[in-house]
């Protein structure tokens, strides 16, 4: 993975070249598929960490789901405590509709697909296949593969966060979180 930090670099710039969609359920979507990992990781004795919504499927169906739940019924309450952002904002933003559905499925599978980018394991095609299928996979080698993906997404939340930081601490964690 990137780290699940670093996921919020593509709903931020899917974000800004597609502004009519949530922002909150972008972030939300993109970071998603790795809830499931502790559980997986229980369930499969180790053997795996990541498998129904790091799937193409899963991220679809089940992740596409349970972001919208969550975008629409625990983001504002949460992100308004934390960062003390005027709670009615954020339930505007994250009022469920079919831009906040699209939303929610770009940021899932955009997940899925960086994943398959450097995985060891890559449950693209899972339930359908079970092995990994690592035909994504940046010069073929997951090793070489994250470290140039971990490098490229930390450099790019910089850059993110700088460009943010220029606009003003007045503003800084709604602009980046509620959009």
């Amino acid at each position: 993975m990137p780290l699940t930090l670093f996921h919020y670099c593509v709903a931020y710039l899917i974000n800004k070249g597609k502004r009519d969609l949530s922002l909150p359920a972008l972030v939300v979507s993109s970071m998603l598929p790795d809830l499931e990992k502790p559980f997986v990781f229980v369930m499969t004795g180790g053997v795996h960490s990541r498998l129904v919504l790091h799937s193409l499927l899963g991220a679809i169906t089940l992740g596409t789901l349970l972001s919208i739940l969550l975008t629409v019924f625990l983001y504002p309450t949460i992100v308004s405590f934390l960062f003390k952002i005027d709670k009615g904002v954020v339930v505007e933003k994250c009022r469920f509709s079919v831009t906040l559905a699209l939303a929610s499925l770009f940021g899932c599978v955009s997940h899925v697909l960086l994943d398959s980018l450097h995985h060891e394991f890559n449950p693209l095609l899972y339930p359908l296949l079970n092995e990994s299928f690592d035909v994504l996979m940046l010069l073929g080698d997951w090793n070489y593969a994250t470290i140039i993906v971990q490098f490229v997404f930390f450099a790019l939340f910089i850059l993110i966060l700088f460009r943010e930081i220029r606009g003003g601490a007045e503003g800084f964690w709604k602009r980046a979180l509620v959009g």
